[in-house]
């Protein structure tokens, strides 16, 4: 293409999917680590770990992970390399607003108010490093940008992440929590998808980055496959701690058990009299 041309917008199906798929894994994780937030604190303190995993599995995977599959996916008639830079600085901006939220709304009882201010921040966040991702980019074109697309997609933003943290907080077992990360996912690929068509990709003459990049071909499968083995490592601690959980919790009912005044014959526990 010549300089001056508009790029149609368009996307490779294969790639679409990989990046829904990346999203629901994360999503899944996340929704693992907010059951443990809800059910395992220490005086009113959330575990850090699960805050952690939280904000990895969410942002990290199921943000981040996606937006960069989801950007190799659109079909360009150029190589995008990506400055390395604002690249890990969109990760720990999704990751970072992430984790806030899971904080600010598993600290204290769940209710529509903290999930409305926690959902927004992470909204904003999510946003954030949509449009560092997309700042990011280097490549023979500029992106020329319908305002009133970015807005919506900051809103989509916005009630994904809010739908996210309900459903998050309020999803009781595993049938539950596999349709609320599939819902999850729609949600962030709408609100990345939504973005990407608000950038209007105008080709340019050759420009000559002087900084650090990555990317190429392989950046959506090796994405994919780091944030799998990621996801494995998480699941697989989020069982130990929820098998600890369960063992102390067993271990707290037999000391109880075996603490509780034992009733003489013939008297009532608690009792100062006796028969008749």
């Amino acid at each position: 293409m010549n300089p001056g041309d508009i790029v149609p917008l368009s996307f490779n199906s294969g790639l679409v999917a990989l990046s829904f798929l990346t999203a629901v894994l994360g999503s899944y994780v996340a929704l693992l680590a907010a059951a443990g937030i809800r059910t395992e604190t220490q005086d009113g303190e959330i575990r850090i770990g699960y805050i952690i995993i939280g904000a990895v599995a969410m942002g990290g995977v199921g943000i981040w992970s996606m937006h960069f599959i989801g950007m190799q996916a659109q079909n360009l008639p150029f190589e995008v390399g990506y400055q390395v830079g604002l690249t890990v600085l969109s990760f720990f901006v999704a990751a970072g607003f992430s984790g806030w939220a899971f904080w600010f709304v598993g600290r204290d009882r769940f209710t529509f108010s903290r999930c409305v201010i926690g959902g927004t921040a992470a909204g904003l966040g999510v946003a954030a490093m949509h449009y560092l991702g997309m700042g990011a980019m280097r490549m023979p074109a500029v992106l020329l940008w319908n305002f009133p697309i970015v807005v919506l997609s900051v809103l989509i933003a916005v009630v994904a992440a809010s739908a996210a943290l309900w459903l998050a907080f309020n999803t009781q077992n595993e049938f539950q929590r596999a349709g609320a990360a599939i819902l999850m996912a729609v949600a962030v690929c709408g609100m990345h998808y939504t973005g990407a068509a608000a950038g209007t990709v105008i080709c340019s003459t050759p420009r000559d980055y002087s900084s650090l990049q990555i990317g190429g071909l392989m950046l959506p499968y090796i994405a994919f496959v780091l944030s799998a083995v990621t996801l494995l490592i998480m699941r697989w601690q989020l069982q130990r701690a929820s098998r600890r959980f369960r063992a102390r919790m067993a271990q707290r009912i037999d000391s109880f058990i075996e603490s509780a005044p034992v009733a003489e014959p013939g008297k009532l526990p608690g009792s100062t009299l006796g028969p008749g």
